[in-house]
Protein backbone atom coordinates (compact mmCIF):
# COMPACT_ATOMS: atom_id res chain seq x y z
CA UNK A 1 0.00 0.00 0.00
CA UNK A 2 1.71 3.65 -0.85
CA UNK A 3 2.30 5.25 2.25
CA UNK A 4 -0.47 8.51 2.17
CA UNK A 5 2.83 10.95 4.15
CA UNK A 6 6.29 11.91 3.12
CA UNK A 7 7.14 13.64 6.21
CA UNK A 8 6.14 14.53 9.92
CA UNK A 9 6.86 18.06 11.49
CA UNK A 10 5.82 18.47 15.01
CA UNK A 11 5.05 21.86 17.23
CA UNK A 12 7.21 21.72 20.18
CA UNK A 13 5.67 23.26 23.17
CA UNK A 14 2.73 22.02 24.43
CA UNK A 15 2.70 19.27 21.70
CA UNK A 16 5.93 17.13 22.17
CA UNK A 17 7.18 18.56 25.73
CA UNK A 18 5.22 19.66 28.52
CA UNK A 19 6.69 22.55 28.85
CA UNK A 20 3.80 25.60 28.14
CA UNK A 21 2.98 25.26 32.43
CA UNK A 22 6.78 25.48 33.02
CA UNK A 23 7.54 28.06 30.73
CA UNK A 24 4.53 30.36 31.79
CA UNK A 25 5.23 30.27 36.02
CA UNK A 26 9.18 31.08 34.70
CA UNK A 27 7.92 34.70 33.10
CA UNK A 28 5.43 35.39 35.66
CA UNK A 29 8.62 36.31 37.90
CA UNK A 30 10.79 37.67 35.05
CA UNK A 31 7.55 40.33 34.50
CA UNK A 32 7.68 40.92 38.49
CA UNK A 33 11.45 42.01 38.29
CA UNK A 34 9.97 44.61 35.75
CA UNK A 35 7.34 45.69 38.07
CA UNK A 36 4.29 43.79 36.00
CA UNK A 37 2.07 41.93 37.81
CA UNK A 38 -0.26 39.47 35.82
CA UNK A 39 -2.22 36.31 36.44
CA UNK A 40 -1.15 32.99 35.01
CA UNK A 41 -4.25 32.37 33.36
CA UNK A 42 -3.63 35.71 30.73
CA UNK A 43 -0.61 34.40 30.33
CA UNK A 44 -1.79 30.77 29.20
CA UNK A 45 -4.49 32.33 26.60
CA UNK A 46 -1.19 33.56 24.55
CA UNK A 47 -0.39 29.64 23.96
CA UNK A 48 1.17 29.23 20.64
CA UNK A 49 1.74 33.25 20.32
CA UNK A 50 5.50 34.12 19.21
CA UNK A 51 7.06 36.33 22.12
CA UNK A 52 7.26 39.21 20.22
CA UNK A 53 3.36 39.40 19.94
CA UNK A 54 3.39 38.27 23.73
CA UNK A 55 5.36 41.63 24.78
CA UNK A 56 3.10 43.66 22.97
CA UNK A 57 0.07 41.74 24.48
CA UNK A 58 1.38 42.36 27.96
CA UNK A 59 1.95 45.94 27.12
CA UNK A 60 -1.28 46.84 25.79
CA UNK A 61 -2.98 44.48 28.73
CA UNK A 62 -1.25 46.36 31.56
CA UNK A 63 -0.62 49.54 30.52
CA UNK A 64 3.14 49.19 31.29
CA UNK A 65 6.16 49.48 29.48
CA UNK A 66 8.60 46.09 29.04
CA UNK A 67 12.15 45.81 28.34
CA UNK A 68 11.74 42.89 25.95
CA UNK A 69 15.12 42.11 25.84
CA UNK A 70 15.62 42.36 29.45
CA UNK A 71 12.54 40.15 29.85
CA UNK A 72 13.66 37.83 27.61
CA UNK A 73 17.14 36.70 29.27
CA UNK A 74 15.18 36.91 32.36
CA UNK A 75 12.98 34.44 31.07
CA UNK A 76 15.22 32.40 29.60
CA UNK A 77 17.57 31.71 32.51
CA UNK A 78 14.70 30.64 34.43
CA UNK A 79 13.18 28.29 32.45
CA UNK A 80 17.19 26.68 31.50
CA UNK A 81 17.43 26.28 35.32
CA UNK A 82 14.34 24.12 35.11
CA UNK A 83 15.45 22.15 32.30
CA UNK A 84 18.89 21.36 34.21
CA UNK A 85 16.94 17.58 35.21
CA UNK A 86 15.70 17.32 31.71
CA UNK A 87 12.45 17.74 30.04
CA UNK A 88 9.77 14.51 29.96
CA UNK A 89 8.00 13.61 26.74
CA UNK A 90 4.70 14.10 26.34
CA UNK A 91 2.19 10.49 26.71
CA UNK A 92 2.35 9.13 23.50
CA UNK A 93 5.16 11.07 22.04
CA UNK A 94 8.55 8.41 22.69
CA UNK A 95 5.90 5.41 20.88
CA UNK A 96 4.76 7.82 17.86
CA UNK A 97 8.38 9.09 17.16
CA UNK A 98 9.84 5.45 16.95
CA UNK A 99 6.53 4.32 14.88
CA UNK A 100 7.27 7.28 12.80
CA UNK A 101 10.92 6.26 12.59
CA UNK A 102 10.15 2.52 11.54
CA UNK A 103 8.07 3.94 8.90
CA UNK A 104 11.27 5.71 7.31
CA UNK A 105 9.48 8.91 7.15
CA UNK A 106 11.90 12.19 7.78
CA UNK A 107 10.69 14.74 11.20
CA UNK A 108 10.98 18.28 12.01
CA UNK A 109 10.02 20.90 14.28
CA UNK A 110 8.38 24.00 13.23
CA UNK A 111 8.32 25.94 16.39
CA UNK A 112 7.09 29.23 17.69
CA UNK A 113 9.68 29.51 20.17
CA UNK A 114 12.84 32.07 19.88
CA UNK A 115 15.78 29.49 18.49
CA UNK A 116 17.87 29.94 21.83
CA UNK A 117 14.97 28.72 24.44
CA UNK A 118 13.41 26.05 21.63
CA UNK A 119 16.85 24.52 20.59
CA UNK A 120 17.63 24.26 24.83
CA UNK A 121 13.75 22.31 25.29
CA UNK A 122 14.54 20.16 22.48
CA UNK A 123 17.96 19.32 23.82
CA UNK A 124 16.52 18.82 27.03
CA UNK A 125 14.32 16.25 25.69
CA UNK A 126 16.61 14.20 24.26
CA UNK A 127 14.85 15.31 20.88
CA UNK A 128 17.75 16.41 18.88
CA UNK A 129 18.56 13.06 17.77
CA UNK A 130 15.23 12.38 16.05
CA UNK A 131 14.92 15.41 13.94
CA UNK A 132 16.32 15.92 10.23
CA UNK A 133 15.43 19.51 10.52
CA UNK A 134 14.39 22.19 13.14
CA UNK A 135 12.70 25.57 12.28
CA UNK A 136 12.43 27.87 15.20
CA UNK A 137 10.52 31.57 14.56
CA UNK A 138 13.49 33.15 14.24
CA UNK A 139 13.93 31.16 10.60
CA UNK A 140 10.84 32.40 9.43
CA UNK A 141 9.31 36.05 8.05
CA UNK A 142 6.23 35.61 9.50
CA UNK A 143 5.29 33.79 12.62
CA UNK A 144 2.45 31.40 13.07
CA UNK A 145 -0.83 31.74 12.28
CA UNK A 146 1.13 32.31 9.09
CA UNK A 147 2.30 28.74 7.41
CA UNK A 148 6.23 29.93 6.76
CA UNK A 149 7.24 27.86 9.49
CA UNK A 150 6.06 24.64 8.22
CA UNK A 151 6.53 25.80 4.78
CA UNK A 152 10.18 26.18 5.73
CA UNK A 153 10.17 22.64 7.43
CA UNK A 154 8.87 21.22 4.76
CA UNK A 155 11.39 22.44 2.13
CA UNK A 156 14.05 21.36 4.58
CA UNK A 157 13.19 17.96 4.37
CA UNK A 158 12.54 18.01 0.79
CA UNK A 159 8.73 17.52 0.99
CA UNK A 160 5.49 18.65 -0.88
CA UNK A 161 3.18 20.63 1.83
CA UNK A 162 0.39 18.31 0.72
CA UNK A 163 2.45 14.93 1.98
CA UNK A 164 3.10 16.53 5.47
CA UNK A 165 1.23 15.09 8.51
CA UNK A 166 1.34 17.79 11.43
CA UNK A 167 1.22 17.71 14.98
CA UNK A 168 0.01 20.96 17.01
CA UNK A 169 -1.90 21.81 19.99
CA UNK A 170 -3.02 25.48 19.83
CA UNK A 171 -5.23 27.05 17.38
CA UNK A 172 -2.96 29.31 16.32
CA UNK A 173 -0.11 26.09 14.94
CA UNK A 174 -3.43 24.09 13.81
CA UNK A 175 -4.14 27.21 11.67
CA UNK A 176 -0.96 27.76 10.36
CA UNK A 177 -0.53 24.19 9.30
CA UNK A 178 -3.90 24.57 7.76
CA UNK A 179 -2.70 27.74 5.47
CA UNK A 180 0.37 25.63 4.25
CA UNK A 181 -1.94 22.92 3.47
CA UNK A 182 -0.92 20.14 5.07
CA UNK A 183 -2.97 17.78 6.92
CA UNK A 184 -3.07 18.53 11.03
CA UNK A 185 -3.57 16.68 14.32
CA UNK A 186 -4.29 19.26 16.85
CA UNK A 187 -4.23 17.72 20.43
CA UNK A 188 -5.14 20.83 22.45
CA UNK A 189 -3.14 21.05 25.75
CA UNK A 190 -3.66 24.00 28.15
CA UNK A 191 -6.60 25.78 26.07
CA UNK A 192 -10.00 23.26 24.99
CA UNK A 193 -10.37 23.74 20.61
CA UNK A 194 -13.55 22.87 18.44
CA UNK A 195 -11.03 21.62 16.12
CA UNK A 196 -12.23 24.16 13.59
CA UNK A 197 -8.43 24.78 12.16
CA UNK A 198 -7.79 21.36 12.09
CA UNK A 199 -7.91 18.42 10.29
CA UNK A 200 -8.05 15.91 12.97
CA UNK A 201 -8.78 16.84 16.75
CA UNK A 202 -7.49 13.85 19.29
CA UNK A 203 -7.55 13.17 22.55
CA UNK A 204 -3.44 12.05 22.50
CA UNK A 205 -0.56 12.35 19.85
CA UNK A 206 -1.48 8.11 19.06
CA UNK A 207 -5.06 8.50 18.72
CA UNK A 208 -4.26 11.33 16.18
CA UNK A 209 -1.91 9.17 14.26
CA UNK A 210 -4.36 6.84 13.70
CA UNK A 211 -7.01 9.21 12.80
CA UNK A 212 -5.43 10.60 10.48
CA UNK A 213 -3.63 7.05 9.03
CA UNK A 214 -0.13 7.40 9.77
CA UNK A 215 -0.53 4.19 12.00
CA UNK A 216 -2.98 1.42 12.22
CA UNK A 217 -6.67 1.12 13.98
CA UNK A 218 -5.95 -0.81 17.33
CA UNK A 219 -7.53 -4.46 16.37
Amino acid sequence: MPRRYDAVIFDLDGTLVDTETLCNEAALPALAAQGIEIGVDFFESLAGVHDDRRVELIRAHTGQPLDAQRFYADWDARVEARLAPGLALKTGAEALIAAIADLGLPMAIATSSRRAPGLAKIRAAGLDAHLDAIVTVEDVDAAKPAPDAYLEAARRLGAAPARCLVFEDSETGAQAGMAARMTVVQVPDLNPSDGRHATHLAESLVAGARAAGLLPLPA
